[in-house]
């Protein structure tokens, strides 16, 4: 259990003035793909690192566990995270070779590719896409053909197709996004984003919930975060300890 939290929190992990919470307004309207696409590339955050402090708490059946955690992004090349119950539990890296952690309560370690990621997931996602699950952008690039747009109450919704994966993203009245969804047969993966702060100048979602639902079995992921900090720099220390055991 205790490695189906670590590995689900690593696998689905994303100088300011200050934190601003000043409730986003546009009063620009849209009425088709189109016109909502473009409007949501101009609210996509543009960082290039973004560093972020809160908890994540992963639930699995009737079991759950709180983790203190940190997760440092530099955009387009390395996601770290840290972790913590009281004392240190583990450290992760996602790159785009792949995926590797180490946990310090079983002594053990973990090197491999994103087939680790699909297991967890039922998905097959790179690291572009993980990335961009942490930015509250599109997993998948949403096509101007064949896509249904939709007026919902608050916002917008896309909907569209790659083969036999649907793919449903809701944005809210000011273009960002509070949801997507990835459906394949019986497997899902819904991320909802919430609670965006604005910090020097972009949009950061404070709240993201993964839910994923394979082979008959649902896990859930809530990220709170306390504080975010963007283009500031980072270090993102990885070693791991000769004596630990592969897994």
């Amino acid at each position: 259990m205790r490695r189906f939290l670590f590995l689900g929190m690593i696998v689905l992990i994303v100088n300011s003035c200050g934190v601003l919470r000043p409730k986003p307004t546009s009063d620009i309207k849209v009425a088709n793909a189109k016109d909502l696409i473009e409007q949501i590339q101009t609210t996509q955050p543009s960082w290039n690192t973004l560093d972020m402090r809160g908890s994540v708490t992963a639930l699995q059946g009737d079991a759950s566990q709180r983790i203190t955690i940190s997760i440092r992004i530099l955009t387009n090349e390395l996601i770290w995270v840290n972790a913590a119950i009281i004392v240190p539990v583990g450290r992760a890296k996602i790159d785009k070779t792949g995926v590797s952690f180490y946990e310090q309560i079983g002594k053990t370690f973990f090197e491999g590719d994103f087939s680790a990621i699909e297991d967890a997931l039922g998905f097959s996602l790179n690291y572009a896409q993980i990335e961009n699950s942490l930015r509250a952008a599109p997993l998948f690039e949403t096509p101007k053909r064949r896509v249904q747009f939709a007026v919902i109450k608050n916002g917008y919704t896309l909907k569209s197709r790659q083969g036999n994966l649907r793919l449903s993203n809701t944005y809210n009245q000011q273009f960002m996004m509070t949801k997507q969804l990835l459906s394949l047969g019986q497997k899902r993966l819904v991320i909802h984003y919430s609670d965006y702060q604005q910090i020097s100048g972009q949009w950061i979602p404070m709240k993201i919930r993964y839910e994923g639902q394979s082979n008959g079995e649902t896990a859930e992921l809530d990220f709170e975060f306390r504080k975010a900090e963007i283009n500031t720099s980072i270090r993102t220390p990885f070693a791991i300890p000769k004596s630990y055991t592969h897994i």
